[in-house]
């Protein structure tokens, strides 16, 4: 007989009792708390029990941050389908910031992605006190520069009692990385189960995991080997400079760790190092098509080769591309692709084959299983998916992320991924080819097997795949591979690392209850001190009153904009020139080294430079980043900062990275600032003819572009005829929707209200 769980936040017979569970839950009361549980044994329902029971107890929001839209929308319908609580909302990016502030004035549950929630506080549209609670999913995200990171520590400043929840099937297997993310999220309690502990072992189905090996084709030795000569040759012209002199084998590792070296020595002006340089870009080129033919086959290497020729080819391509592409080695290994891809039909693909096979059996013994297969590349998720469409009883659908790599391969909207995760569920679809997008937190139960087209040298997406199947009932795991290649190191380094990190988890356990304690008590020390020193902490220590910052809205995803928080109140802004506004006559433009290059590839740069001139009396442009020269002609690079310089009289400054830029911006401000003056976002340009200032006006409307605006002036006459237009005459003019006419008419007939200092 099943036992339920009881609450007067719950469902009745909504969630069936795991002593596990409750038992996990109940510990995360005690503070902010770190959750490591196997796929499929219901993090998310921990999470569910923590949230009410806070909310019950103290009121307030809840906020439920995960990593990807489908995952929101789906913790999103969980909340709801359990819960009595009545105003759960689901934010992401897709909502436009006036419609967010509205939804989540009165949501008592906010589930969302972690970039939204990052730039609404910084912008000051959401307030971290107003949460009872955080729940960060995927916690294993929580490193680096994630927006986690910030979160977590906005939300720790702003609110005494806060409580953190970090839930993960696989937070790694290197402590130092599991140490950070105890740190950025101040946990300051563990709870971890594997597969073989007592309360959860009977929850575990399993999984049989079988790995398939199959040959190499002998059609593709002879690229394969040619590929390998390539490369070699790289690897020996790349030893004369002091390079891999110890190393037998070099893998992609080595190259990436040379590559940070070389730079180093091309800063210590040793020029010999940009030929390094372009070799090390040749090597990593060569071994992508390697791994392609290796793990993906044919047609993936050719389609590769046949990128790089392109760029090589291309005005502007990189320097390592068109001289590879001249390199007798290359050109003979081309030649034997063209050759292969004059006889496709007569080539096997051994993976395509085994896939096949492997699908139809499983089909036929079982006509309603589910099957999900990885593939590493989007463009094998579309040969993958071709390939199974003739396979009798196979409703095969593909299943990839937002971003759109070319016209051929478009990205999914959330609302597609949603349906296609709803359909595999109902049987529409039986088998889902995915990328990576599907490794995390998908709520997909009945699927019976999962195939791993090619295996991942990552723990960490190995159980996230693997994790996809056994919940219910033994799943299947096969992994194909072909002999002799990386398939087999892949293999094997993801199994040893697993095991790795399971022995660390043990061990942890006991390990992190003893440093956590040595933290608190140092914690406690040091406030201590701060008390003795300086007094009792009063509220003036914690008075925000600071100056006010225009940002442009595009500068919300770098760490610069994060840094300038802690000193500023940031006001993002579509500006029409540069990005931050330091005062009415100095204004910042700030490129990262590779933007910069792409600019003067481009042609944009000496517009942009032109505009921030016209517009501002101390125009200020920053570099950002270590790699300026990389790839690219020197020549063209000292020519446009020459231009930049000598032409515009914009002074240039080179930072390292964000840290540093955002110091150099504060220091602008303490320069120009002042607290009794308004700043215009727009500053007024110098001389215009009249239909020059016309134009600027009405370009001053929400996404009104100088092309946009001529056609408003030339549809209505004046600029008194443009701002008295009605919504119903503003659509009428090309390239005008209902929702920019809205927009310009809301604004145009909005009463003014002074913004409080």
């Amino acid at each position: 007989m099943n036992v339920y769980i009881s609450h007067p936040l719950l469902k009745e017979n909504a969630v069936e009792k795991r002593d596990y569970q409750v038992n996990i839950a109940k510990s995360a009361l005690r503070g902010n708390t770190l959750v490591v549980l196997p796929t499929g044994l219901g993090k998310t329902i921990i999470a569910i029990l923590l949230m009410i029971e806070i909310l019950y107890r103290k009121g307030g929001k809840a906020l439920f941050l995960a990593p990807t839209k489908p995952l929101v929308e789906q913790h999103a319908k969980s909340i709801k389908k359990i819960t009595k609580i009545e105003n759960v909302v689901a934010i992401t990016g897709e909502i436009g910031k006036k419609k967010r502030r509205e939804i989540i004035k009165d949501a008592e549950v906010i589930v969302s992605t972690p970039q939204v929630i990052h730039n609404d506080v910084i912008s000051g549209d959401i307030d971290l006190k107003d949460f009872s609670i955080v729940i960060f999913d995927e916690a294993h995200r929580a490193v680096g520069n994630y927006a986690y990171v910030f979160i977590a520590k906005k939300y720790r400043e702003v609110r005494k009692d806060h409580l953190i929840l970090g839930i993960t099937a696989s937070p790694g297997g290197d402590e130092e990385k599991i140490m950070e993310i105890i740190e950025n999220l101040g946990i300051e309690n563990v709870e971890i189960r594997t597969d073989d502990d007592e309360d959860v072992r009977k929850y575990v189905k399993g999984f049989k995991i079988k790995w398939v090996e199959l040959p190499m084709p002998d059609e593709l030795k002879e690229l394969y080997e040619a590929l390998k000569s390539l490369y070699t040759k790289i690897v020996d012209e790349l030893r004369k400079f002091g390079l891999f002199v110890t190393v037998r084998k070099v893998t992609r590792g080595d190259i990436l760790r040379a590559q940070a070296a070389v730079q180093e020595k091309i800063k210590e002006g040793k020029s010999e190092f940009y030929q390094a340089a372009m070799l090390l870009t040749q090597a990593i080129k060569i071994d992508y098509a390697l791994e392609y033919l290796e793990t993906q086959g044919f047609e993936a290497c050719y389609k590769y080769l046949e990128r790089i020729i392109e760029e090589g080819n291309a005005r502007g391509g990189s320097k390592a591309s068109r001289m590879l592409i001249r390199d007798e080695n290359f050109i003979h290994a081309v030649k034997i692709a063209r050759e292969l891809l004059n006889r496709i039909g007569e080539l096997e693909n051994p993976k395509l084959n085994a896939l096949r096979v492997i699908i139809r059996k499983e089909l036929a013994s079982n006509p309603d299983s589910r099957i999900i297969v990885f593939t590493h590349f989007r463009e094998t998720s579309i040969l993958v998916t071709d390939a199974l469409r003739d396979v009798p009883g196979v409703r095969a659908v593909r299943f990839v992320g937002q971003a759109s790599k070319s016209d051929e391969d478009k990205g999914m909207k959330q609302r597609e991924q949603v349906e296609i995760i709803e359909k595999f569920k109902r049987g529409e679809y039986n088998v889902l080819v995915a990328t990576s997008v599907a490794e995390e937190g998908l709520d997909i139960p009945a699927t019976d097997m999962v195939i791993f087209y090619e295996p991942v040298p990552s723990e960490i997406r190995f159980i996230q795949r693997r994790g996809r199947t056994g919940r219910t009932r033994i799943g299947k795991v096969v992994i194909l591979t072909i002999k002799g290649t990386r398939d087999i190191a892949y293999l094997w380094s993801s199994r040893s690392r697993e095991r790795r990190m399971k022995n660390e988890l043990r061990w942890l356990r006991l390990l992190l209850s003893e440093k956590l304690k040595g933290r608190e008590r140092r914690e406690v020390e040091t406030l201590e001190k701060k008390i003795e020193k300086k007094g009792q902490l009063t509220l003036v220590d914690f008075e925000d009153d600071r100056p006010k910052l225009y940002v442009d809205h595009r500068e919300f995803r770098s760490q610069v904009v994060r840094y300038l928080s802690e000193k500023f109140t940031i006001i993002p802004q579509a500006l029409p020139v540069g990005d931050y506004l330091i005062s009415e006559k100095m204004m910042v433009e700030r490129k990262t080294a590779d933007d910069f290059l792409e600019s003067i590839k481009d042609g944009r740069l000496f517009s942009q430079m032109k505009e921030l001139r016209r517009n501002y009396e101390s125009p200020i442009l920053i570099i950002e980043g270590e790699n300026f020269l990389g790839g690219f002609h020197e020549n063209s690079i000292y020519g446009a900062l020459a231009s930049i310089i000598g032409d515009y009289h914009i002074s240039v400054i080179f930072t390292k990275d964000a840290r540093e830029t955002a110091k150099l911006i504060e220091f602008l401000i303490k320069r120009e600032y002042s607290p009794h003056k308004e700043v215009p976002v727009r500053k007024e340009k110098g001389a215009m003819s009249d239909e020059e200032r016309q134009r600027y006006i009405i370009e001053s409307l929400p996404n009104v572009s100088a092309k946009l605006s001529k056609r408003l002036l030339e549809h209505f006459g004046s600029v008194k005829n443009v701002i008295n237009a009605e919504i119903g005459e503003l659509i009428q003019v090309k390239g005008i929707g209902r929702k920019i006419a809205e927009e310009i008419y809301n604004v145009v007939n909005l009463r003014y209200q002074k913004r409080e200092q």
